[in-house]
């Protein structure tokens, strides 16, 4: 399911495309996986309206979205105190450059937003093996908000990590997490940019995505991984879905290319 999602509007793409493979996504359908670990680390008492709130996160109905399965955590209790409850991702194996972290993220009510820090852990998944702090999001919004972290930047290139999302409210109330992925990019695609060139445009775009340049095959992925169509035009109609991000590949031969683009 793609979510409406508010995001920065991303700028005219014309391109030599580069590559991206995904090394690892979660759209928790089914749940938390059992490679994944939870730890609650404040051993706080759940408030009684969250009572259903039994470990450190589980697994939730979006409450905008009865069909689509996300995990959540709470920060309300009695009595008041900080949550540390956290959600760790099984190894994920970056590659040599270009690695980045997506996922979705919503507080439940503006009144109490919830905050939460991501770190990285080279090593395993024990609290204490994580020390790098990438990101801190301060009272995350209320409508379901986008997020891309660049790991390479956190100097993460080559290296075999852990994720953790570890919500530390001090009396909120809900928060939710849906569509991690990772992605790195692929070398191989690079060294191909002069011979495959692409325009894929306008971007945004309200529904009508145009790609120019000699290819097989276009596909057209949700933010969450699952191929939604293909098609070999040189027109795509996403007029009937929903608006939030979109994954764009364009194969010709061997070589495939991938892109996002923003439907408003």
């Amino acid at each position: 399911m793609t979510k409406t999602i508010s995001i920065l509007a991303l700028g005219l793409i014309s391109m030599n495309v580069t590559a991206q493979t995904q090394v690892y996504s979660e759209n928790f359908q089914n749940g938390p996986p059992a490679s994944y670990t939870l730890f609650d680390n404040d051993g706080f008492t759940p408030d009684a309206s969250v009572i259903e709130f039994t470990d450190a996160w589980i697994t939730l109905l979006d409450p905008a979205d009865s069909t689509d399965s996300i995990i959540g955590s709470t920060s309300f209790f009695s009595p008041v105190g900080q949550a540390d409850r956290w959600f760790i991702t099984p190894s994920i194996v970056l590659g040599a450059y270009g690695n980045t972290l997506y996922w979705d993220a919503k507080s439940h009510d503006p009144s109490f937003p919830d905050s939460y820090i991501i770190l990285a852990s080279k090593t395993d998944n024990q609290i204490t093996s994580f020390t790098d702090t990438l990101v801190t999001i301060i009272e995350e919004s209320t409508e379901w908000s986008y997020h891309d972290l660049n790991l390479s930047e956190a100097g993460l290139d080559n290296e075999t990590v852990h994720i953790a999302f570890v919500n530390r409210t001090d009396d909120g109330f809900k928060l939710y997490l849906d569509s991690i992925s990772v992605w790195v990019e692929d070398p191989v695609g690079i060294n191909y940019l002069e011979l495959f060139e692409v325009n894929v445009h306008p971007n945004p775009t309200n529904g009508k995505v145009n790609i120019s340049g000699e290819f097989d095959i276009a596909q057209v992925h949700s933010a969450t991984g699952a191929l939604i169509l293909e098609s070999a035009s040189n027109l795509i109609d996403l007029s009937s879905y929903d608006s939030g991000i979109y994954l764009i590949s364009v194969q010709n031969g061997d070589r495939v290319y991938r892109t996002r683009i923003v439907k408003d």
